[in-house]
């Protein structure tokens, strides 16, 4: 149940605020998940990504939806199942990044090039820079790293460099490299290095220790080397043995995996008292930088010397730089003491509607760490002893619905399931076999031995999922089924209101998703603060199992509104009568917060939406047209 029951209407409007959701241009990001597991997202995969309330670190964020090319239903992560988000936020400029060349595959006629000397303890690395240094043709000069950023591996070129870049044509026996427009030659037998037409040809081998051998054709005792004397470091052709060079070819943009992402230890999370957090990457020599305001790092930010004690609510971002190639950002929030979310499903492992992969009939005997249990639409799972979840789904269309079972009653305890325009696509008829099942340890016959007074009614209604024959088959298993009159099941209010809510919820670019509670009350109701039984009587099924009839009867609902840019929620209510039941009208004008379905019930509907959240958008009873329109 909820903590907080009473905000005043600035408080609202401030949750509101901080609800609104934010369109983003889809970029590649890595999530972990509080369990430990991480997924990942290419941009070239989505369509967009929606930040509610911000980015994760961000003050008032929620969680995200992501939208993937071809889906029509969001995957939705709220960021207390999260511990890091990774995205690719500073793509490498190609122009800027060459890499080292370690094979003769990466000389590729078209693509690009520089001459590096790497340096020794007493030299710094060096790059070709200009031609004819000094007005002489004896080779080409050398330009100082205060030109680019060197790392093993890896150059960058710095802004207004003069290092100059070398295109490759010609084939492997007879390359020639242009530069400025004229071809890089080599002029007789002499130490030169310039640019015209004579010996304009050479081979290029890669030999030991990655060393560019390149020889030209016209006389090969002459390779391209480096010399490093005081007073005459220039690149030129020698037949005598200078300082091995290195070629550089043009990133094609994977040079930023080279510095790896740093993490954190121990990872983001909830604590009950103060963490000293480490922070390493696996990049020997990189540098980190951070900040814990929210800010994106850069090489400007706090530099990382040792642990960082978190006292309070803190949210670290970290990014590592080495030979002026920085890594994607690294991101942890790490909560102290109380999250202010008690009431969630403990079990961090799935994002909020996303489909699973197919599981046919899973029973869940560990109550608090099935891994469905943090999707949107499940109710804070009951640990009582005899419980049991079941999650009924299939692999084309995913969930159909999830349940908790009573096995000490022999009742659904609530079945809720998600509508979006995959699973509630009409393919077939209604299949129409009812049946027990397997999955729980003590389930009713597929019939009820007073089967004139009571029908089955269904909890995920059958005309809810027609996508196809197996999905509307497991919509007929008896424990997504309560004892009901037929004058308030199938000619009255429930059918009605079932139909009421087909027709008018429809799923659109505004809205996607509906997440669905149905139950019945098993066990005690608080009505006006009284408390009085929620069972009209018992029954029985053709096997002898004694089964209660409910006397009230509910659905929950709550969906994202995009364009009001929040959640809604509201209940719908109704007492089983087995003559004179109520319109369905007169059920839809009856409808009720969800604060009062649980004041009623005793169960904490949505409860792995953060409890701020939750307690504003289940307030009100106000909302109906499901389309946010």
């Amino acid at each position: 149940m909820k903590k907080i029951l009473f905000v005043a209407l600035m408080g609202l409007m401030t949750i509101a605020t901080a609800m609104a959701a934010i369109d983003n241009t889809p970029v590649s990001m890595t999530i972990t998940l509080k369990n430990g597991n991480t997924v990942s997202y290419a941009a070239s995969n989505m369509d967009s990504v929606r930040f509610v309330g911000g980015k994760f670190g961000d003050n008032g964020a929620i969680g995200m939806k992501i939208y993937l090319k071809g889906q029509t239903q969001s995957i939705d992560y709220l960021y207390s199942q999260i511990t890091n988000v990774v995205e690719d936020t500073q793509p490498v400029v190609s122009s800027d990044i060459f890499t080292r060349v370690t094979s003769a595959s990466q000389l590729v006629a078209g693509k690009r090039y520089i001459l590096v000397y790497e340096g020794d303890q007493e030299h710094e690395p060096a790059a070709m820079g200009a031609i004819n240094p000094s007005g002489t043709s004896s080779g080409i000069s050398v330009t100082g790293s205060e030109n680019f950023a060197y790392d093993d591996g890896i150059v960058q070129l710095t802004e207004g460099t003069a290092v100059k870049i070398l295109t490759l044509g010609g084939t492997s026996e007879a390359w020639t490299l242009a530069l400025d427009g004229a071809l890089l030659n080599h002029t007789g037998d002499k130490n030169t290095l310039t640019t015209g037409t004579e010996n304009s040809t050479w081979t290029i081998t890669i030999g030991e220790n990655n060393k560019a051998i390149i020889a030209n054709v016209g006389n090969t005792n002459y390779t391209i080397q480096y010399n490093k004397s005081s007073g005459q470091q220039r690149f030129s052709c020698y037949k005598t043995s200078q300082q091995p060079i290195h070629l550089y070819v043009e990133d094609d943009g994977s040079a930023a995996s080279v510095v790896a992402a740093p993490t954190f230890s121990p990872a983001g999370g909830t604590y009950t008292s103060a963490q000293n957090v480490t922070i390493s990457t696996t990049t020997s020599g990189a540098t980190i930088y951070y900040t814990t305001n929210g800010t994106t790092p850069t090489s400007s930010s706090n530099q990382y010397t040792g642990a960082i004690t978190v006292s309070s609510n803190m949210t670290i971002k970290a990014i590592a730089v080495k030979g002026g190639v920085s890594s994607t950002v690294a991101t942890a929030t790490y909560i102290i003491g109380s999250d202010g979310n008690n009431n969630v499903n403990a079990n961090w492992n799935i994002a909020g509607s996303g489909i699973p992969q197919s599981k046919a009939d899973p029973t869940f005997t560990n109550k608090s760490t099935d891994e469905y249990a943090w999707r949107l639409e499940y109710p804070h799972i009951n640990t009582a002893s005899g419980n049991q979840r079941v999650v009924k789904a299939v692999s084309t269309y995913g969930i159909t619905y999830s349940l908790e079972w009573d096995n000490n009653k022999i009742a659904n305890r609530w079945t809720c399931y998600t509508m979006c325009a995959k699973n509630n696509a009409t393919n077939v008829g209604r299949k129409d076999a009812f049946k027990a099942d397997d999955a729980v340890t003590v389930s009713p016959s597929d019939s009820y031995t007073n089967s004139s007074t009571y029908s089955r009614g269904h909890l995920c209604p059958s005309a809810d999922r027609v996508a196809s024959r197996d999905q509307n088959s497991q919509t007929f298993y008896m424990t997504n089924m309560q004892p009901q009159y037929q004058n308030h099941n199938g000619s009255a209010c429930w059918a009605t209101l079932e139909g009421y809510v087909r027709t008018k919820w429809q799923p659109s670019n505004n809205t996607d998703t509906l997440y669905v509670v149905k139950a019945a009350t098993i066990a005690n109701v608080t009505l006006n603060n009284t408390t009085s039984t929620g069972i009209i009587t018992t029954t029985t099924d053709s096997q002898g199992h004694t089964l209660v009839v409910p006397k009230y009867f509910y659905m929950a609902f709550l969906y994202y509104d995009k364009s009001a840019n929040n959640y809604k929620a509201f209940a719908l209510w109704t007492e089983q009568k087995q003559s004179n039941n109520d319109a369905a009208a007169t059920v839809i004008n009856n409808r009720i917060s969800i604060d009062e379905l649980e004041r009623r019930t005793g169960i904490d509907f949505f409860c792995n939406l953060p409890d701020d959240i939750e307690a504003t958008v289940e307030a009100t009873a106000s909302y109906w047209d499901f389309s946010g329109n």
